[in-house]
C-alpha cells in the first residue's frame, strides 16, 4: 500500500489547516526542504505536496515546490492547478502526478491526453463532492463521481473527508466502507488519517492513504 506524507504549503511555510480553513492554521516549519528530507530519512518515500495559497486563490508556492520536486522520493502536487499549462509546468518540473479537482469537474476532456499523470481529488462533505477549494458543490455523490471518472479512463483518486481533514480523529469509516471494492484499488484515503490506521486501510483494500497532522505532531510538534 502507498503511504503519502502530506506537505501543505502556505506563504512558503509547512502548515496544517483544520477542515481546510485558513483561520485554523498551525505552522510546523519555515523550511520545507528540511521537512521533506527528514521525512524521507524517517522512511517516507511518497509525498503529497499541496499549494494552499493557490488553492485558496491568495498566492503561489511554485518556486518552492519546484525545489521540493528535486528531492528524493515519489511526489504528487496539488492545490489550485486549474489549467493545462500549469499541469504541464509541474510535470516538466518533475512531478510524478498532478492532483486536480476543479478542472476535472469543469473541463475533464482537457485532461484525457495526460490521464496517466492525473489523480482526481474527490473532496466529500455530507456525501456530496465539492471542488474549487471546497467552496462549490458538484451535485454528485462520491460513488457517482468515481463511476463517472473511471469510465473516462482515470485510474487514481484521492477521497478526502472534509470534516475529518486536519482533525486527527481518524479516517472516515462511513465513507471508506461505502466505496465499492472495485474502486478501492484506485483510491487514496485522506482526511484525519492516523499512522496507527495504515494497516486497517490496507486490509480494506485501498491503494493507499495520505497522512498529515498526525505525522507532523509526531515529528514536528511541540513535544
Amino acid at each position: 500500500m502507498n503511504v503519502y506524507a502530506a506537505i501543505d504549503l502556505m506563504s512558503g511555510k509547512v502548515v496544517r489547516l483544520k477542515e481546510g480553513k485558513a483561520e485554523n492554521i498551525k505552522v510546523y516549519s519555515e523550511n520545507p526542504l528540511t521537512v521533506i528530507r527528514r521525512l524521507y530519512d524517517e522512511g517516507f518515500e511518497r509525498f503529497h505536496i499541496v499549494d494552499l495559497d493557490a488553492a485558496l486563490g491568495i498566492g503561489d508556492n511554485f518556486n518552492i515546490i519546484s525545489e521540493l520536486l528535486k528531492e528524493k522520493g515519489y511526489k504528487q502536487v496539488a492545490g489550485g492547478i486549474r489549467d493545462v499549462q500549469k499541469i504541464k509546468k509541474y510535470i516538466d518540473s518533475g512531478a510524478d502526478r498532478v492532483v486536480l479537482s476543479t478542472l476535472a469537474f469543469i473541463n475533464p476532456q482537457s485532461l484525457l491526453p495526460m490521464k496517466d499523470k492525473i489523480t482526481i481529488s474527490l473532496d466529500v462533505k455530507d456525501e456530496i463532492v465539492s471542488y474549487e477549494g471546497w467552496k462549490k458543490d458538484s451535485g454528485l455523490k462520491l460513488n457517482e463521481a468515481l463511476s463517472k471518472f473511471s469510465e473516462m479512463g482515470f485510474e487514481e483518486f484521492i477521497v478526502t473527508s472534509i470534516n475529518r481533514d486536519g482533525t486527527m480523529k481518524g479516517f472516515d469509516r462511513k465513507i471508506a466502507q461505502n466505496i465499492p471494492f472495485e474502486y478501492r484499488k484506485k483510491v487514496l484515503l485522506s482526511g484525519g488519517v492516523l499512522l496507527s490506521e495504515i494497516k486497517e486501510i490496507e486490509m480494506l483494500g485501498y491503494k493507499g492513504c495520505i497522512i498529515g497532522k498526525d505525522l507532523y505532531e509526531k515529528y514536528f510538534g511541540d513535544a
